[in-house]
């Protein structure tokens, strides 16, 4: 179903489903120009899903969020800014052709051989997503699909964490100046080992422990987590942020929300409170909730919340 709207954005609120449309309205009235941005984007990359042979599924087949909706869109206390993610082509389209789509939607101008070529052969979960984060400039993003939860040997040699047998590292978030966010599940991952390998990326351990303390309910990490580590161009750690699903570690909605208002501020707690005031469906909306910090001692709060 889609929705239009009277102030003269119909035509891409018609293109969007109505969680998409209403979530993106709710956004405008904290971020106005960067929702429209956002709003002009996904309805160019969502385009494959109103055209898809398969209408009966094309809105509901992602992985992305737990009703299958192809867009999540995302929070972080660091910054007000309109993030989302999208599935890039209809579902009848073949997981190892999705990295191709994506850099089509995007314009992509970087160099991706070595991640087709990694992609090549092998069996593959979602193969790619486009993300883009509309704040006081615009950046793209794409989440590359890795197999066999191996990274390519290029990146996989930066540093010893990825030699770990406690991690399966599953995605690539690929930048277009050529740095990556590389993200894995850690079956056996604590509290003390999370401490350790804070230590061992950033230098020090205590902005993300002093964060976490904040988001997490518990006395320890829940099993399985995740945890992703970003570098830069040329190899070098830029931040460590660990994450899980929500609903591993609060009750429901109503519980994260009370959690994590007030761990924002200004626009930045405006834009976490237009995200998660949705109606409620009785599904969850909050998808991986984490806790970064990177190597200049800032810390800060993010999730993933589902468009209703």
């Amino acid at each position: 179903m889609a929705v239009d709207n009277a102030d003269g954005r119909g035509s891409d609120a018609a293109a969007l489903t109505a969680p998409i449309a209403a979530t993106l309205q709710r956004l405008r009235a904290v971020l106005p120009a960067q929702a429209d941005a956002a709003q002009a984007m996904l309805a160019r990359v969502l385009a494959p899903m109103r055209d898809s042979c398969w209408p009966e599924v094309a809105w509901s087949f992602s992985s992305l969020t737990n009703t299958g909706l192809p867009v999540e869109f995302a929070w972080t206390s660091r910054e007000a800014a309109v993030r989302w993610t999208a599935e890039v082509a209809a579902p009848e389209v073949a997981e190892h052709d999705r990295l191709a789509h994506a850099t089509r939607v995007l314009d992509w101008r970087g160099d991706l051989a070595e991640w087709f070529a990694h992609q090549r052969g092998s069996r593959l979960k979602f193969g790619a997503w486009a993300s883009a984060r509309h704040g006081e400039a615009q950046a793209s993003k794409l989440y590359v699909d890795l197999p066999e939860g191996r990274l390519p040997e290029v990146w996989s040699r930066h540093h010893r964490v990825f030699d770990s047998a406690l991690m399966f590292w599953r995605m690539c978030g690929v930048n277009p100046d050529g740095s990556v966010e590389c993200y894995a599940r850690a079956d056996e991952l604590d509290l003390a080992g999370l401490r350790v390998l804070a230590r061992a990326t950033l230098g020090a351990a205590e902005p993300l422990m002093q964060r976490l303390a904040q988001v997490l309910p518990a006395d320890d990490l829940p099993r399985p987590s995740g945890v992703s580590l970003a570098l830069s161009a040329d190899g070098q750690v830029r931040a460590l942020t660990w994450f899980t699903f929500a609903k591993a570690i609060f009750r429901d909605d109503a519980q994260v929300s009370a959690r994590l208002r007030g761990l924002g501020d200004g626009a930045s707690a405006q834009v976490y409170d237009a995200l998660a005031s949705g109606p409620n469906d009785g599904r969850w909306r909050h998808g991986m909730v984490g806790v970064g910090a990177d190597i200049a001692g800032n810390a800060w709060v993010q999730c993933g919340v589902r468009p209703t």
